[in-house]
């Protein structure tokens, strides 16, 4: 299973915003530290906003900042507003349906993986993450 690019900018914008969590941070200044296209991280940012991770005032001392408590925001939950929940329940080898009576061989194995993956993302908050980001 793979996450979109989106995804990752998307958890990698919010963990840096959580690092610096009392900054109002310009698409600017995230194009420049994360080094993320400006035009694909204006699309990011307005997707984060819409789902409402982030907030954004306009102006001449706006910007982006937090929405929520960083405690609050897991990275399943990142994962399901940017890339859906669909992959999960997806064959890891690419079948539409398994191809041996009920089940391919794999299949236990992905059930018991895709499990402990879910399980870890829901249990892996922003701040988490963000405690263990270097500036």
């Amino acid at each position: 299973m793979n996450f979109s690019k989106t995804a990752s900018y998307s958890q990698n914008i919010l963990s840096y915003m959580a690092v610096n969590e009392d900054i109002k941070m310009s698409a600017t200044l995230l194009n420049k530290k994360l080094g993320i296209p400006y035009p694909y991280l204006r699309q990011i940012l307005s997707g984060l906003s819409k789902n409402g991770f982030i907030r954004s005032t306009k102006g001449r001392n706006g910007g982006f900042i937090l929405n929520m408590p960083t405690e609050n925001i897991f990275l399943y939950d990142i994962i399901e507003a940017t890339d859906g929940t669909e992959g999960f329940s997806r064959c890891i080898l690419g079948f539409t349906k398994c191809p041996f009576n009920d089940h391919c061989a794999m299949h236990p194995v992905w059930e018991e993986t895709r499990d402990n993956l879910i399980k870890v993302l829901r249990g892996t908050s922003l701040k988490s993450i963000s405690e263990k980001r270097i500036r």
